[in-house]
């Protein structure tokens, strides 16, 4: 995956790939059972730091650190986020994202509207082409879900 890739699916985006047999993926679709999703539960510690800082233009305030891990890798990509308090500017954003807070506040907005505040427990679908600001307060950590490129462009 690109490092432009990365960063969507952070806000969304996650670096590279893992093989789908580590993640509880469909490797072996007659094993397929529920899978416990408990972003909340995984160490910061235990969490990869590949990942590039935000580029400086996009950043209004705050540092780029931040931390990932995939939940999950099928026709869909599961994963958690965390990072330290910062504002970004985001332009056309190039995917639909699911995302769930699950600790610290998110705050949206639309170029030329009214924030939206988004605490733990909550969720959004931020839609492909969002243009405006994404604003992590506090602890925050979030579980996003975006469809797996490698999936979708072999239908």
């Amino acid at each position: 995956m690109t490092e432009n890739r990365l960063l969507t699916l952070i806000l969304g985006g996650v670096l590279a790939a893992l093989p789908l047999s580590s993640l509880g993926g469909d490797a072996d679709k007659t094993t397929a059972h529920p899978l416990r999703l408990e972003p909340e539960k995984i160490p910061y510690s235990e969490m990869n730091t590949d990942i590039p800082p935000w580029p400086e233009e996009d950043i209004l305030s705050g540092v780029s650190e931040h931390r990932y891990k995939y939940l999950y890798s099928g026709d869909i990509d599961v994963a958690i986020y965390e990072a330290k308090p910062m504002t970004l500017r985001i332009k056309d954003y190039s995917i639909d994202e699911f995302v769930t807070v699950v600790s610290g506040t998110l705050i949206l907005t639309e170029e030329g509207g009214s924030p939206q505040r988004f605490g733990a427990g909550e969720s959004v679908l931020v839609p492909k082409g969002f243009t405006g600001t994404w604003e992590m307060q506090g602890n925050f950590r979030e579980m996003v879900v975006i469809m797996n490129e490698n999936r979708r462009s072999q239908q």
